[in-house]
């Protein structure tokens, strides 16, 4: 049975490195080795929407998915940040092969001052080895295979490195609503994640989702190859 897609919530939180030096750095976590879900892998804080993000019953789900990145920010990182400056920039659904837990995630940015983030923290249970470090350090970490970034979190980097979080910060919410969905495919002894604008994607098995405009500068696959995901185009 493909188990049921839970609400989750990310948040990018990005500052620059100085006061003479804009381009940001941002914090990020390492999963732990024994947890369900992403194990060891290097993400942004989130986690799952919870019954506690709900403060009214006519809200609407849009203020509670912003509500648990906060929350979630705050219990995983020490980072307590401002509501109203989280944007929605984008959202992935787990593929149905995961036989484990799929979540419908959907991704914040915020930027803070050059002073502020020095109190951020993994909390030493769910994560661990909490940094800030720039996208281009994270992605030659990842290169080394020093550090495994799952598809999403891989994605959004290669989009940071390139300095697309100014496009970010102004895109509208709705065009983020759409899921990208990838699929899973086996290939030789690894598997790969098939992107909704790969020409093969439609007649994979999988659940099949739509192909948001803002994919197409992804790459279509991912292929495992030892510690990391290497995007193929």
């Amino acid at each position: 049975m493909t188990p049921a897609v839970r609400p989750a919530a990310t948040v990018v939180v990005l500052r620059p490195r100085s006061s003479d030096d804009p381009e940001p750095e941002l914090y990020m976590l390492r999963r732990s080795a024994k947890s369900a879900f992403m194990p060891d892998a290097l993400v942004f804080p989130g986690g799952r929407v919870e019954d506690e993000d709900a403060q009214a019953q006519d809200e609407g789900e849009d203020a509670q998915f912003a509500r648990a990145a906060q929350r979630e920010c705050l219990e995983e990182a020490s980072l307590a940040l401002d509501l109203a400056k989280l944007r929605w920039f984008d959202t992935w659904t787990t593929p149905s092969a995961e036989s484990r837990r799929r979540f419908t995630a959907r991704f914040y940015l915020t930027t803070i001052a050059p002073d502020q983030g020095h109190e951020a923290v993994a909390d030493g249970e769910e994560t661990h080895a909490g940094r800030w470090a720039s996208a281009a350090t994270i992605l030659d970490q990842w290169r080394a295979e020093q550090v495994d970034l799952p598809p999403p979190t891989l994605s959004i980097m290669m989009g940071l490195a390139n300095g697309h979080w100014r496009e970010w910060l102004a895109r509208p919410s709705a065009s983020a609503r759409e899921p990208i969905l990838p699929k899973v495919v086996p290939l030789d002894t690894s598997i790969q994640i098939v992107m909704p604008h790969d020409p093969e994607y439609a007649q994979l098995p999988g659940d099949t989702g739509s192909v948001p405009e803002r994919v197409h500068p992804l790459p279509r696959r991912f292929v495992r190859a030892g510690k990391r995901w290497v995007p193929q185009s």
